[in-house]
C-alpha cells in the first residue's frame, strides 16, 4: 500500500518539466537543434489590471540549444494574424523585470540576456508585451533561473487564438477541430522550432471545455521533446509557468514477514539540492539518495510508516509517503453455523480460523466446537509473531409466553392502551404489529406473539362500563325574545354537568341559566364522572327545547311632517314589522286613541302633541314607540322699530319673533348710515346688543325659510336709543 502525500503541483509545472525529465531522474542534455519550443499559455488572464489587453499578456517558453542565440537573430510567427514586432531590452523592460522578481515568493529569477545574447542550453521565458499586467499571471512559485525576454508592445489582439468550443461546457471536446500553429526561427543558421495545437482540445478552468473567455483564462499547452512534439492541454489557472518540485516512491511493496527487509526506490523533480528517508522503528542501509534498504524492527508488526523527501535549493521539503504492510501475529477469526441467539434445546457449531492450532475456554482444542449454553466463547492461537485471541457471545431464548396487560372494564367510545410481552413480533387482531396498541371501547382482544423459537397466543375481554343517565327539567320552554330559561339537572353525585344550548353557547354546572335569540333551540346536557368514579360518561339531548318568538318593532311616520293650524289634519302611517295589532295614543285630547293601523286625526291648537304606539304580534310579543308633533301658526315675523340697550333690563336687545318654531334658514343683516354692517345672524334666537355703536338709525334686511320651506324677504330700520 502506497501513501502519497505529496502537495499539488500545477499541471503546467509537470508537464513543462516532463520534456526534460528520463527514466525517473533530470536529463543533463541540451536540445540538439537551435531551440526547443517547451510551453504555451495560450490564454492569458488579462482582469488583473483595468484596461489590460489579453495579447499584452501571453507568454511561452523555450530552451537554447548548443549555440548562443542573439535576440536580433530571434524571430516568432504567432498563430495568429498578428506581426512580430521585434524584441526590445531597455529601461522598461528592466523595471518589468524588477518588478516580476519582486513578486517571486520562492528562489527562482528573470534575467535579461546580457548584451541581448541568450547563452547556449538556458531556459527562456517569453512575454508577447510590454505592457504586461504585472499581477495578472503568478510568478510567486518560480524556483529556478530563467532568462526573460519581451516583445514590443502594440498587439492587442491574442497571438494564440483562444477556445473553438463555443459557450457551452461539455465534458468532451464539442467544436470543430482547428489547428493553430506557432513557430520560433533563429534567422542565420536557418532553423526553427514550431508547435501545431488543435482549439477544440483547449481545457478551461474545470478541466472541460467551452466556456466564456474568462472560464479559458489560463488554458495552456506543454511540448514535449526530444523527438516529434507531442501536445498536452491543460489548465493551472492564472499563474505563469515555472519549473514544478516533488518526490514520489516508486516501490510498489508486497506485505512482509516479521524482521524481513526490503528495497525501496525514490524519485525527485525539480530544483533539487538533496534527498532523505525516514520514518519507522526499524533501519535504513543509507537515509540520502533516491534508494536504500529497509529492515523491521523487533516490534513493527503492524506496518511502518515511510517517507521519501526532497529538499530544493530555496530549502522547501516535500515529501512522499509509503505504508508497509506485515504479516504479524495471525488473523484470528471465529464464525457460527448459525445465528448467534439460539432456542433453548438447541446447539450451534462455532469455528476457528488463521490459525494452525487452537485452545478453547471450554478446554478443547479442535478447530471447531459445539456449544448449547449461553455465554462468550473465547478461542485463541500463536505464531513467531505473538498470540492471538477472537471471542463470540451466544445468546439462548426461552419458547415465548404471550400476556396481554389492560383495564378490565372501558366505556363505550373510551380510548385505552393495551401492552403485550413475552416475544419479539406482535400481530393483534386489531392490525396492530407493535407490543402496545390503542384500542376504542369493550371487546375481546387477541395477539400472537412469535419470536425465532416459536409464536403464542394470548386474549383479554373488556366489560363495558356502566353509563350515567341525565336528566333535567326546565321553567319556561317559550316566550319572546329573549326567552331566559333556568335548567335543573338530577343529582348524580360525583359528576361534572355540560350545558350546550342551540345557539351555540355553553354553560356548566347542576344549574344554569341561559337567555335563548329568536328560534328553536336544541338543549343538551352531558354528565362525565370525577375521580374514582367507574361509570360512564352520558349525554341527553331534547330537540327544539325552547322556542323564543321574535319581536315585532314598531316604526311611524307623520305626514305632513309640518302641521300649522291651516291644514291641521294629519295621517300616521305605520311602518311596523312583526305586528298584528295596533295601539295610538294621542294627547291632543283626552283620551284620545285609535286602534287603525294608519290612523288620521285633525288638530285645531297650536302646540308640540306626543305620540305613542303600541304593537302586538301574533305571539303576544309587544313593542313600543313614541313621536313628537309640533302644530304651528301661520308664518308671521316682528322686528321692532326702537331698542335701548343700557342694561335696565327693559327693551336692551334688537331680535326677531316668529311663528315659525325652527326655521329651515335665517338670514339676518344690519347695517350703519354708511352701508356697512354692523350684525349677521342665522338663527331666530341671535339678537343684536348694539354694544360700541352710537345712538342711530340702522338699517336691517331679513331672509328666512318657514318651516314649510317657503322663503319671506323683509326690510325696515331701527332706532338705537339709550
Amino acid at each position: 500500500l502506497v501513501v502519497q502525500f505529496n502537495t499539488p503541483i500545477p499541471h503546467w509545472l509537470i508537464a513543462a518539466s516532463m520534456a526534460l525529465l528520463g527514466c525517473g531522474a533530470v536529463q543533463a542534455q541540451i536540445p540538439t537543434k537551435c531551440l526547443e519550443i517547451e510551453g504555451v499559455l495560450v490564454d492569458a488572464c488579462n482582469n488583473g489590471c483595468a484596461g489590460a489587453q489579453e495579447g499584452e499578456n501571453e507568454m511561452f517558453r523555450f530552451i537554447t540549444g548548443p549555440s548562443s542565440i542573439a535576440l536580433t537573430d530571434l524571430e516568432a510567427q504567432w498563430a495568429t494574424t498578428n506581426p512580430f514586432l521585434g524584441w526590445v531590452q531597455n529601461a522598461t523592460t528592466a523595471s518589468l523585470t524588477a518588478q516580476l522578481n519582486a513578486t517571486i515568493g520562492n528562489c527562482g529569477f528573470l534575467i535579461e540576456p546580457t548584451n541581448g545574447i541568450i547563452p547556449a542550453g538556458r531556459r527562456v521565458l517569453g512575454i508577447t508585451s510590454t505592457a504586461m499586467c504585472i499581477t495578472g499571471n503568478s510568478f510567486a512559485a518560480l524556483s529556478d533561473t530563467l532568462y526573460v525576454i519581451y516583445q514590443d508592445q502594440g498587439n492587442t489582439f491574442g497571438h494564440f487564438k483562444n477556445t473553438n468550443n463555443g459557450d457551452a461546457i461539455t465534458n468532451q471536446p464539442s467544436g470543430p477541430q482547428s489547428l493553430r500553429t506557432f513557430i520560433l526561427f533563429v534567422l542565420p543558421v536557418q532553423c526553427s522550432d514550431s508547435v501545431t495545437y488543435s482549439l477544440q482540445l483547449l481545457e478551461n478552468q474545470y478541466g472541460t471545455y467551452g466556456g466564456n473567455y474568462i472560464d479559458n483564462d489560463g488554458s495552456s499547452l506543454a511540448v514535449s521533446w526530444p523527438g516529434a512534439p507531442v501536445v498536452d492541454y491543460f489548465n493551472d489557472g492564472c499563474q505563469a509557468p515555472v519549473t514544478p518540485f516533488y518526490a514520489t516512491i516508486l516501490s510498489d511493496v508486497e506485505p512482509l514477514p516479521c524482521g524481513s527487509s526490503v528495497l525501496l526506490n525514490g524519485t525527485a523533480i525539480g530544483n533539487v539540492a538533496s534527498t532523505f528517508w525516514s520514518g519507522g522503528e526499524g533501519s535504513f542501509s543509507t537515509t540520502s539518495g533516491t534508494t536504500t534498504t529497509y529492515m523491521l524492527g523487533t516490534n513493527e508488526t503492524t506496518g511502518p510508516l515511510l517517507s521519501f523527501c526532497a529538499v530544493s535549493a530555496c530549502g522547501d521539503t516535500v515529501c512522499d509517503a509509503l505504508l508497509l504492510t506485515v504479516l504479524g501475529a495471525p488473523q484470528l477469526s471465529i464464525s457460527a453455523s448459525g445465528p448467534t441467539t439460539i432456542c433453548s434445546g438447541s446447539s450451534i457449531d462455532l469455528t476457528a480460523a488463521g490459525g494452525t492450532s487452537y485452545a478453547w475456554n471450554t478446554g478443547e482444542n479442535s478447530a471447531m466446537i459445539t456449544v448449547d449454553s449461553a455465554g462468550t466463547y473465547t478461542a485463541t492461537t500463536s505464531n513467531t509473531c505473538g498470540a492471538v485471541s477472537d471471542s463470540i457471545t451466544i445468546t439462548v431464548v426461552d419458547a415465548p409466553v404471550a400476556a396481554i396487560d389492560g383495564p378490565p372494564i372501558v366505556c363505550t367510545g373510551d380510548t385505552v392502551q393495551l401492552t403485550a410481552s413475552g416475544g419479539t413480533n406482535y400481530t393483534w387482531n386489531t392490525g396492530g404489529t407493535t407490543a402496545e396498541v390503542e384500542i376504542i371501547g369493550p371487546g375481546t382482544y387477541t395477539v400472537m406473539v412469535t419470536d425465532i423459537c416459536g409464536s403464542d397466543e394470548a386474549s383479554i375481554d373488556i366489560a363495558p362500563g356502566e353509563a350515567l343517565s341525565p336528566a333535567f327539567t326546565v321553567d319556561v320552554t317559550d316566550g319572546c325574545a329573549p326567552v331566559c330559561a333556568t335548567f335543573a339537572a338530577q343529582d348524580l353525585g360525583t359528576v361534572s354537568y355540560a350545558w350546550t344550548f342551540g345557539d351555540g353557547t355553553t354553560g356548566s354546572g347542576i344549574t344554569s341559566t341561559h337567555c335563548f335569540p329568536v328560534g328553536d333551540h336544541d338543549v343538551t346536557l352531558e354528565a362525565a364522572p370525577l375521580g374514582e368514579d367507574p361509570r360512564c360518561a352520558a349525554t341527553t339531548l331534547l330537540s327544539d327545547l325552547i322556542h323564543a318568538w321574535a319581536m315585532p318593532e314598531a316604526r311611524f311616520s307623520i305626514d305632513p311632517s309640518v302641521v300649522t293650524t291651516e291644514e291641521p289634519t294629519v295621517r300616521f302611517n305605520d311602518q311596523s314589522t312583526g305586528a298584528t295589532n295596533w295601539l295610538w295614543h294621542f294627547d291632543a285630547f283626552d283620551d284620545s286613541s285609535s286602534t287603525e293601523r294608519s290612523p288620521t286625526l285633525r288638530f285645531e291648537g297650536v302646540g308640540c302633541y306626543t305620540i305613542d304606539l303600541v304593537v302586538t304580534s301574533d305571539r303576544g310579543c309587544t313593542d313600543h314607540t313614541e313621536g313628537l308633533l309640533c302644530v304651528e301658526e301661520p308664518f308671521a315675523v316682528y322686528l321692532p322699530n326702537a331698542f335701548t340697550p343700557n342694561n335696565d333690563g327693559i327693551n336692551d336687545l334688537f331680535r326677531m319673533v316668529s311663528t315659525a318654531r325652527d326655521p329651515k334658514q335665517v338670514e339676518l343683516t344690519i347695517f350703519d348710515r354708511w352701508g356697512g354692517v354692523v350684525f349677521t345672524g342665522s338663527s331666530v334666537h341671535n339678537a343684536w346688543t348694539g354694544e360700541g355703536f352710537p345712538v342711530g338709525i340702522y338699517v336691517w334686511k331679513l331672509r328666512i325659510r318657514d318651516t314649510l320651506g317657503k322663503l319671506h324677504d323683509r326690510t325696515g330700520h331701527v332706532s338705537l336709543l339709550r
